[in-house]
C-alpha cells in the first residue's frame, strides 16, 4: 500500500509513476485522514476546512465530464467497446447514457446532463465521430474552462438556456454565422456572472435572459415560420396541484386545428340545451370542461382499435386500472354500507360474498383462489419492527400503469368504462382475475402480465408497460407455454437482450429475478425491479 496524503512523504510522491488504481486509493486515503482529524465538537476553522473540502471535490467534475466523453466514444463505436469488456453487437446497455447511468449508479437525468455537458464543455477527441472535424476545438471553451470551479447546476443551466435559444433561432431561419456569434455573446455573459451568483440567483437571470432572447428572434410582425410554430407545439405532465394526488397539471400548446377541435368539444359541457337530467348543476365551468375532456379520452381509447392504432407490443393500446383484492374489498364494502345501511354487517359480508362467487366464472384468465380477502400480511407497523421484516408488509394497490394513485371508489367506478380492463392482483402481485374482454399471448394474458409487471421486469429499467413487449421465459420452441407464470414484460432493448444472452432470468418465490452483466452486479445474484415492484 501506497503511503497517505498525510504522511510527510505525500507531497514529494511522483504522481506520475502511480496507476490510476493507486492515485484513487491516495485520494481516499487523505478523505478518511481528513474525517479522522476532524473533532466531534465544532472547532476554529471548521467552515474553512468544509469550503476547502467542497472545492476539492468540484475539481473531480472535470474529469467526470473527460472520463463521460471516453466513454461515449467507446460504446458508440463497436470496435472501442473492448476497452469497456462489451461485445460488439447487442449489450446488457440500452445507450452509452445507460451504461453511464447503471455503472455509476446515478440517475439517468443525471447521467443524460453529464453526458451534455461533456460534448459542450470538453475538447473534441478524435475518436467522437460526432464532432470529426473539429478535433481539440470546444463548444463553449469559457464555460468549459470553469469546470471543476463552479457547482454543476449553473452550468447544466446555462448549456440548456444556450441550446434552447439556438434551436428557436435556427427555426427562425438564422444562418450559422449569426446562431455562432449568438452563442458567443451569451456564453460571455453567463461567464462573467457564474461565479459571483448563487445557484438559484444564476438560474433566475438565466430565465430571464431567454425570455428576453426568444421574445427579439421572434418576428415583430408575428408571422411565424411552419419550423417557429412547430417547435413551440408540446404537451407536458406538471405534476400534482398542491399534492393532492388525484388532481394532476397538464400543459398543452396546440395548433389553429387542434384549438378548433378543443373549444368545439369543450363547448357541449357549456351547452344550456345539452343533455339534462333535472339536477341542479354545482360544478363550475373550468370542473364540466374536464369532465368532458376526460370523457372524451375515455370515447378515444375505447375505438382506438377501430383505427387499427396498436401500442409497442402490437396489442390494441387500452386503459388498464390496478387494485389489490383487500382493496377492492373494502372499497365495495362502504359502496354497500352506503347502498344497503339497513343490512347488518353480517349480512352485508354475505351478500358481498355471493356477488363475487356469482362472477367467477367470467374472468378470462384462470382466477386462482377463491374470492375472498387473501390471507394479509400485516399493516400494523409494530408487527414488522417485531420481527424486522419489511417484506411482511401488506402492499395497497389502487392506481393505474402511469398513475400511481387512483381512488378505489374511482377504479370502482371505471369498471363499467368501456375500453377499460380492471386486473384485480393478490397482495403478493400475483394475478388473481383479469375482467372480461377477450404461439402468442392474448389480449387477456397480456393485460394481465401488464398489471403484474407495470413496466420491464428488468432492474434498473423505467420503461412503462405500453412500450414492452410480453417474453416468453421458457422459449416456445422447447416447450414454454403461453401463460401468466411463463410470461414477463420487457422492453423492447431488453428483450434483445436477452435473446442475444446479455441477461438471464430465473425465478425465485415465485418472482422473476435477473442476473445482470458483471459491470452491473460481480456477485451475479438474480434480482428485481424495485422501480415497478416492491
Amino acid at each position: 500500500m501506497t503511503t497517505p496524503l498525510n504522511a510527510p512523504t505525500a507531497l514529494s510522491l511522483d504522481w506520475a509513476a502511480l496507476t490510476a488504481e493507486e492515485i484513487h486509493e491516495q485520494i481516499r486515503a487523505g478523505l478518511e485522514a481528513l474525517a479522522d482529524r476532524e473533532p466531534d465538537a465544532p472547532s476554529n476553522g471548521a467552515l474553512q476546512r468544509s469550503m476547502l473540502l467542497e472545492a476539492t471535490l468540484r475539481r473531480a467534475t472535470a474529469v467526470q465530464y473527460q472520463y463521460t466523453g471516453l466513454l461515449k466514444d467507446a460504446f458508440n463505436d463497436p470496435k472501442l467497446r473492448h476497452t469497456l469488456g462489451l461485445p460488439e453487437g447487442k449489450t446488457a446497455f440500452r445507450d452509452a447514457t445507460d451504461l453511464l447511468a447503471k455503472t455509476h449508479g446515478i440517475r439517468a437525468n443525471e447521467a443524460a446532463g453529464r453526458m451534455r455537458l461533456a460534448a459542450a464543455m470538453t475538447p473534441a477527441r478524435a475518436s467522437d465521430p460526432d464532432r470529426a472535424g473539429s478535433i481539440g476545438h470546444t463548444r463553449l471553451p469559457l464555460l468549459g474552462a470553469l469546470q471543476g470551479r463552479v457547482n454543476p447546476s449553473k452550468l447544466s443551466s446555462a448549456l440548456a438556456m444556450i441550446d434552447e435559444v439556438e434551436a428557436n433561432a435556427e427555426a427562425a431561419g438564422k444562418d450559422e454565422a449569426f446562431r455562432t456569434k449568438l452563442r458567443k455573446v451569451i456564453e460571455k455573459d453567463f461567464a462573467e456572472k457564474i461565479e459571483h451568483t448563487t445557484p438559484e440567483e444564476f438560474s433566475r437571470y438565466v430565465g430571464q435572459r431567454k425570455k428576453d432572447l426568444l421574445a427579439s428572434i421572434d418576428p415583430s410582425d408575428k408571422q411565424f415560420t411552419a419550423r417557429q410554430t412547430e417547435a413551440m407545439h408540446d404537451v407536458r405532465r406538471i405534476g400534482l396541484v398542491r399534492g393532492n394526488k388525484n388532481a394532476v397539471e397538464w400543459r398543452l400548446i396546440t395548433d389553429a386545428e387542434g384549438d378548433e377541435r378543443l373549444q368545439t368539444l369543450l363547448a357541449a359541457a357549456l351547452n344550456p340545451r345539452g343533455k339534462n337530467d333535472g339536477s341542479f348543476e354545482t360544478r363550475s365551468r373550468g370542473q364540466r370542461r374536464m369532465h368532458v375532456l376526460r370523457d372524451a379520452l375515455s370515447f378515444v381509447l375505447a375505438n382506438f382499435d377501430k383505427a387499427g392504432f396498436r401500442g409497442a407490443s402490437g396489442a390494441h393500446t387500452q386503459m388498464l386500472v390496478i387494485t389489490d383484492y383487500a382493496t377492492l374489498l373494502e372499497g365495495l364494502r362502504r359502496e354497500f354500507a352506503d347502498l344497503l345501511p339497513e343490512l347488518q354487517v353480517s349480512q352485508r359480508e354475505a351478500l358481498l360474498q355471493a356477488h363475487a362467487e356469482s362472477h367467477t366464472g367470467e374472468a378470462e384468465v384462470e382466477v386462482r383462489q377463491l374470492p375472498s380477502l387473501p390471507s394479509a400480511q400485516t399493516t400494523r407497523v409494530d408487527e414488522l419492527l417485531e420481527d424486522q421484516n419489511l417484506d411482511r408488509l401488506q402492499q395497497r394497490i389502487s392506481q393505474g400503469i402511469y398513475n400511481n394513485y387512483i381512488p378505489p371508489d374511482v377504479i370502482l367506478r371505471m369498471r363499467c368504462d368501456v375500453g377499460l380492463t380492471p386486473v384485480t392482483l393478490t397482495g403478493q402481485r400475483q394475478v388473481l382475475s383479469v375482467g372480461r374482454q377477450q404461439r402468442q399471448f392474448n389480449d387477456a394474458l397480456r393485460r394481465a402480465i401488464m398489471a403484474r409487471d407495470r413496466g420491464c421486469a428488468v432492474p434498473g429499467c423505467h420503461m412503462p408497460a405500453s412500450m414492452c413487449e410480453v417474453h416468453h421465459v421458457t422459449y416456445w420452441s422447447r416447450g414454454g407455454e403461453t401463460s401468466t407464470e411463463n410470461g414477463v414484460l420487457l422492453c423492447s432493448h431488453h428483450h434483445q437482450a436477452v435473446h442475444a444472452g446479455a441477461l438471464k432470468i430465473s425465478r425465485v418465490d415465485g418472482e422473476f429475478r435477473f442476473i445482470l452483466h458483471p459491470l452491473l452486479d460481480p456477485d451475479q445474484v438474480p434480482r428485481k425491479n424495485y422501480f415497478y415492484q416492491t
